[in-house]
């Protein structure tokens, strides 16, 4: 009799310990994957995704968290508080020695651009030796310009590059003559532009990938097939805007909190289906943090890449 009551009890903390699992199991598919996002051009497939309901077509939830700042997004991660952001590969590298661990699960398309300013007399990057150019610094900004620069020929010890980190400060120093150059992202690059600036080159010019998905590595490790299924939902998006760019100008401006000043005169880029950085655009993002001093270790392509997620697009 006391072997029997022993089974039974045994068996009602088995079934108990089941449902306990079956419930944090509906729990964790029941959360949203929470994604930051910026007011750029890397994130408009997932606002569009959201807005014509591609996530739940796909049978995945997803919250997008909207940022104006960059600090203010990698805090939230930081905290918790997000699975995942639209970033770069600077803020990959600076994450993983900073001790979270993160993976790069795919590139993102996006576009920075220098300019020159209306009230000076440059015209081509190449006439960029001994100037200032404003950027923000230790940034994809920095990188994208440094970049730019030298690939027009000329060398990184006859520019300086000077910090101003707020963009749209930035974009009035360069408009009112105070700045020669600067670099900027989308959509301050095309409304620098409609203001008289010059444009001396962007980002679609570079083989970087330097616009990269951040996720944790515990929420690529659980959460694998939700995870594909947001890419699902990125990449239908991506190819509708790649189909019909024009059919979404207004939808840059309601939705993508893009100036209406440039509405018609925005650029769309292509979207590529996701995949991720070569292992060559990753080390020449590290290579070049490594030449400032600015790893305290050494960061490995296996260390902050995992193409687990993208496999099969």
């Amino acid at each position: 009799m006391n072997m029997r009551k022993s089974l039974w009890m045994l068996l009602g903390v088995l079934v108990l310990s089941c449902q306990g699992l079956l419930w944090s199991a509906a729990v964790s598919e029941a959360r949203p994957i929470r994604i930051g996002i910026m007011p750029d051009v890397d994130s408009l497939p997932f606002l569009l995704a959201q807005e014509e309901g591609l996530f739940a077509t796909h049978g995945v939830q997803v919250q997008l968290v909207p940022f104006q700042s960059p600090v203010e997004r990698d805090a939230a991660f930081q905290a918790g508080q997000l699975d995942g952001f639209v970033g770069d590969t600077l803020g990959a590298v600076f994450l993983e020695q900073s001790g979270f661990d993160i993976a790069i699960t795919s590139i993102t398309n996006g576009r920075y651009g220098l300019v020159a300013s209306p009230k000076g007399t440059i015209n081509s990057a190449g006439q960029l030796g001994g100037v200032a150019i404003a950027v923000s610094s230790n940034t994809i900004i920095e990188f994208i310009a440094h970049s730019l620069v030298t690939a027009a020929g000329v060398p990184s010890k006859d520019f300086t590059l000077v910090a101003i980190p707020k963009i749209p400060v930035r974009m009035e120093v360069l408009l009112n003559g105070q700045a020669q150059a600067a670099c900027l992202p989308e959509p301050f690059y095309t409304l620098a532009i409609a203001n008289g600036a010059r444009a001396l080159g962007d980002s679609s010019s570079l083989d970087d990938a330097p616009g990269i998905m951040i996720f944790s590595a515990k929420v690529v490790e659980e959460r694998q097939v939700d995870l594909k299924k947001a890419y699902g939902a990125y990449w239908e998006a991506a190819q509708r805007i790649n189909n019909q760019p024009e059919a979404y100008r207004d939808f840059l401006v309601a939705k993508g909190g893009f100036p209406q000043t440039i509405r018609d005169l925005f650029q769309f880029v292509t979207y590529t289906k996701p995949q991720v950085p070569t292992q060559s655009q990753v080390s020449h993002v590290v290579d070049w943090l490594q030449s400032r001093g600015l790893l305290k270790k050494q960061i490995a392509y296996i260390d902050l890449v995992d193409a687990s997620i993208v496999k099969g697009f």
